[in-house]
């Protein structure tokens, strides 16, 4: 009986250790600033109708050590709260790839879809869209929301 308990007591510091150490993984110190984000549909004749979004970010580095790259997991684009588009758009920083953010220090970042995404029929071109960006580093993800976007047609 003894040993139950104390296989029972291992059991629990163990399982305990490992949740406690899966505290603030999600909890990535970044401060994200919109610069600029554009979205667009190309309804040019001759072409495929197509939905663009492309635009630039500044983040801040505000953990307490060197981050060597920021990723973008992936973009959704909603209107009216209903997911429309889960995009998967390229992030390019403003300087080189190899040099790390310093705590403190900012960078701006651009992305952009190398190509046109179809139209989907659940997008009101006459209603603006919102997008949440989920940026990773160290295993962590920021979650940043972009409100009132409003999409332009060109023709």
């Amino acid at each position: 009986m003894k040993q139950i308990y104390i296989i029972l007591f291992l059991l629990l510091f163990i399982l305990t250790g490992c949740s406690g150490s899966q505290l603030g993984t999600n909890d990535l110190k970044l401060e994200i600033k919109t610069q600029q984000i554009n979205s667009w549909v190309n309804l040019m004749p001759g072409s495929k109708p197509s939905f663009f979004i492309s635009g630039s970010i500044k983040i801040k580095n505000n953990e307490d050590m060197f981050i060597d790259s920021v990723r973008l997991l992936k973009c959704e684009v909603l209107q009216e709260g209903k997911t429309i588009y889960e995009l998967h758009p390229n992030l390019r920083s403003s300087v080189s790839i190899i040099e790390p953010m310093n705590p403190g220090n900012e960078r701006i970042f651009t992305l952009y879809l190398p190509s046109g995404t179809p139209i989907k029929k659940e997008l009101n071109l006459g209603k603006p869209v919102s997008i949440d960006l989920y940026l990773s580093a160290f295993n962590k993800v920021k979650q940043h929301k972009i409100d009132s976007i409003y999409v332009m047609k060109t023709y």
